[in-house]
């Protein structure tokens, strides 16, 4: 077997100066924002015959490139967990990534010049053959749709990342004073809106098992994630407006609609293809309470007319 290329002098100098010297900085703040200890692997020796040997940049600064590469990460993740506040995006980034390691990589399976995945309970970074330092910032830009990739492997039908942080930031946490303009629209009456994103999750995920391959494009389930709570939020958003443009405050029309909520609450619900009374959303009281309603295929769309026939079911 051959001996290992002896990598140049200052190849070498540069990896003792710029990332074996300063990488214990940013593994320190990592371990801020994760709660963990994360270790850093990246093997200069198998690195370097990969590298373009015209590339100066490439070929005498390959500490450097590694270092700006987990800064990359480390940045990402800093963003990604608020600086360690959000507990539910560290705990789901250390569960996902089980092995706490981050490899950088010179790959032919990169799909672009820097990327990023999960294998087997790992963080890897990617660059192509050729491309080592390219775009190292951007690296991590897209590591949270790889984590609910690789979380979705193993948890079918669970609910993602994606759809988690963005039910409580564009949901839960702006619900309060969209309930309270619905409640002056309604005359005092207090009312509870109420979405379930697991439920909504899973039957999106259920409703796109049944397609046909030709036909699964119909259902974005990224999106449906991605837009969880600004979606949820639009819906009953939609709802207001058609509470200030029909009922205008009207006591008998309020009185009629509290008749038939006793619950005193409104749903946004995620049905199956087929059970709707029109094309992409419907209305309908339904055991005491309002249901806003939808399918996969039309989530998020029209949102603002989903509740409009509110006044014919009085």
């Amino acid at each position: 077997m051959a001996a290992p290329v002896k990598l140049p002098l200052i190849a070498r100098k540069n990896i003792r100066d710029e990332y074996t010297a300063k990488i214990g900085g940013l593994q320190t703040e990592l371990k801020e924002y994760t709660g963990e200890d994360y270790e850093f692997s990246v093997n200069f020796d198998v690195l370097y015959p990969t590298l373009k040997q015209d590339e100066r940049y490439q070929v005498e600064s390959p500490g450097t490139i590694a270092f700006n590469t987990y800064e990359g990460v480390v940045y990402k993740i800093k963003t990604m967990t608020k600086e360690g506040e959000d507990e539910a995006a560290k705990e789901f980034l250390n569960n996902v990534v089980s092995k706490k390691q981050i490899n950088i990589l010179v790959t032919d399976e990169a799909s672009s010049y820097s990327s990023c995945r999960v294998k087997d309970g790992v963080l890897e970074i990617l660059y192509k053959e050729g491309g080592y330092g390219t775009n190292a910032g951007y690296a991590a830009d897209n590591l949270e749709k790889e984590l609910d990739k690789a979380f979705a492997e193993t948890n079918k039908g669970a609910l993602p990342l994606a759809a988690k942080k963005g039910f409580r930031d564009d949901f839960v946490e702006k619900k309060a004073d969209l309930e309270k303009k619905i409640a002056e629209e309604l005359l005092g009456n207090t009312i509870t809106l109420v979405a379930d994103p697991d439920a909504i999750w899973k039957l999106a995920n259920e409703e796109y098992d049944k397609l046909k391959r030709s036909e699964k494009s119909s259902i974005d389930l990224d999106g449906i994630a991605r837009n969880m709570g600004s979606a949820i939020y639009a819906y009953f958003e939609g709802f207001l407006g058609v509470l200030q443009y029909k009922f205008k405050q009207d006591d008998m029309m309020v009185e009629a609609f509290m008749e038939s909520c006793p619950k005193k609450e409104v749903h946004v619900k995620l049905v199956p293809k087929g059970e709707l009374s029109r094309t992409y959303n419907d209305c309908k009281f339904e055991d005491d309470v309002f249901v806003i309603r939808t399918i996969p295929q039309y989530w998020y769309t029209n949102v603002s007319d989903a509740a409009d026939e509110v006044e014919k079911l009085l």
